[in-house]
Parts: C-alpha cells; sequence; structure tokens
C-alpha cells in the first residue's frame, strides 16, 4: 500500500512547539512527522459508518454512587469543629491567606 508523502514545513512546527532543533533533528522528526501524516491519511480511507463508536476500553464502570436526597442535618459549631486542628473563639484557624 502505497503512503501519500507529506510536505511538512518542520522550521515551523518546531517555532511553534518553542524547540530549537539541529539540522539532523529536523530531517528525522519531519521524516516521523510525514510518516505519522500518511497514516493517518490512509485511516481516513477506511469506511467506519458501521462501527459503534467506543469511549473507553477497559471495561471500566462507574464506582459512583447515586445521589440521594437525604433529610438535612444542620451541624452544631462544636461538631463542626470536631477535626479542625486548631480553633480560635469558636471559629476555624487557618494560614493568613494573601
Amino acid at each position: 500500500m502505497e503512503m501519500k508523502k507529506v510536505i511538512l514545513d518542520i522550521d515551523y512546527i518546531a517555532r511553534l512547539a518553542r524547540l530549537s532543533l539541529t539540522p539532523q533533528e529536523k530531517k528525522s522528526f519531519s521524516q516521523q512527522l510525514s510518516d505519522v501524516l500518511g497514516q493517518i491519511e490512509e485511516l481516513k480511507k477506511l469506511d467506519v459508518a458501521k462501527v459503534d463508536p467506543t469511549f473507553q476500553t477497559t471495561g471500566a464502570a462507574d464506582v459512583l454512587r447515586q445521589d440521594e436526597v437525604q433529610k438535612e442535618r444542620i451541624l452544631s459549631a462544636q461538631e463542626a469543629l470536631a477535626n479542625t486542628k486548631e480553633t480560635a473563639r469558636g471559629h476555624f484557624r487557618i494560614p493568613k491567606v494573601l
């Protein structure tokens, strides 16, 4: 299967990526990028009209519980402050944020 040759402006791409490339790197990367883009062009020729979209392939399921409405419970100040490291005059004490 013959792949179409894709011509790239490797200097422009390197500038966009803020890369400083040696002449050898430019030649190597130019060939690699051209090969990748050529493969993409080949994939575009495939008929995927009857292929279902795949969103993930691991089979992992959502492990989060469903939201359930629960009776409202208001914490007392003492309950709210029970797990904090520091308090000051009945309030949470936190480091200064500037």
